[in-house]
């Protein structure tokens, strides 16, 4: 049977990851969303913590790019249904770049199983380090501090619904909030426009989402800046009254045109994860949880590995 309530729709949506690459993050990266999820909850609020760590270091080319950190995110996130088909929504992520505590334990597992060290001894243990630049005035440099991510508004507009299964149109503009001399920040706005069919029948249930993305960032010296594809597929399976089983990949292309690997190489990350309710005692409305690992499949333009927690709850 179709599920239309707020609290079983939160057992089909999809893990609210994404690319937390420092040089991608200059650009709108969608988190996967569901054409099931309910509309007649006025109000639903989010907030999702992320942990990775990255380790790209290329100094062969003509661009030197140089990201060495642990990375937490907030990413807090609220949705507004106005009618039974159309959601608002505004993300205003906050980041932490630092030189984290996990350089050893990823180091002695690398060697352990045999797997490229993506050129951590060439840098400290538990070190930081953000810079890309191309000796000809192209140039950020991030510092280890609390930093402004890029305020996101979005669009859900649900098209068609079945029995068992409903499409809807996306839309999303990124903001130029987060810094540009450190990063984290194009210095202009993103507009996007996707869509996604999402199925659901007896526990099993899936997602198939696209988007086209277009910077309206101004080229620089040595780095070109284009429209890119982003796309998602997921897959779910409710294992018991209490939680789901979910898979997920995401992909694309990249925002750069530079020939240089750590810029233009397409990202591509898989995300394993549960996600549930807990249901509040005497009342309807229920708190609904996500528990994530996040490990890159490009090994370029991605974070090396990362988890997320996140709690969402309905507000009529």
């Amino acid at each position: 049977m179709f599920c239309t309530s707020a609290q079983a729709a939160d057992f089909t949506s999809p893990l609210p990851v994404r690319n937390l690459y420092p040089p991608t993050m200059r650009f709108f990266d969608p988190t996967p969303d569901s054409a099931l999820r309910s509309y007649d909850q006025s109000w639903l609020f989010e907030l999702t913590q992320h942990y990775s760590t990255v380790n790209i270091i290329d100094t062969r080319s003509s661009i030197r790019v140089l990201a060495d950190m642990e990375l937490y995110v907030l990413d807090p996130v609220i949705r507004h249904a106005f009618t039974d088909s159309l959601e608002l929504s505004v993300r205003v992520p906050v980041l932490l770049p630092g030189s984290g505590v996990l350089d050893s334990p990823i180091r002695s597992f690398h060697n352990g199983f045999g797997l490229p060290d993506s050129g951590r001894k060439l840098r400290p243990t538990n070190s930081f380090a953000y810079i890309v630049d191309n000796g000809r005035g192209t140039r950020w440099q991030g510092k280890g501090q609390l930093e402004l991510g890029n305020v996101e508004l979005s669009a859900r507009y649900r098209l068609l619904k079945g029995q068992h299964w409903a499409m809807a149109a996306l839309t999303a503009i990124k903001l130029p909030t987060a810094s540009k001399s450190r990063g984290w920040g194009s210095g202009a706005s993103d507009l996007a426009v996707g869509g996604v069919v999402s199925w659901h029948q007896g526990k099993a249930f899936a997602h198939l989402e696209g988007w086209f993305v277009q910077p309206l960032a101004s080229d620089e010296p040595g780095i070109h800046y284009q429209s890119y594809l982003r796309g998602s597929v997921t897959l779910g399976y409710q294992l018991f009254d209490a939680a789901s089983l979910i898979v997920q990949a995401q992909g694309g292309n990249s925002p750069y045109l530079t020939a240089v690997s750590a810029l233009d190489h397409p990202p591509f990350l898989i995300s394993f994860g549960l996600r549930g309710q807990l249901h509040a005692a005497g009342g309807e409305n229920s708190m609904g949880w996500t528990a994530t690992v996040v490990e890159n499949i490009s090994q370029v333009t991605t974070q090396d590995i990362s988890v997320a927690i996140g709690l969402s709850w309905p507000v009529e």
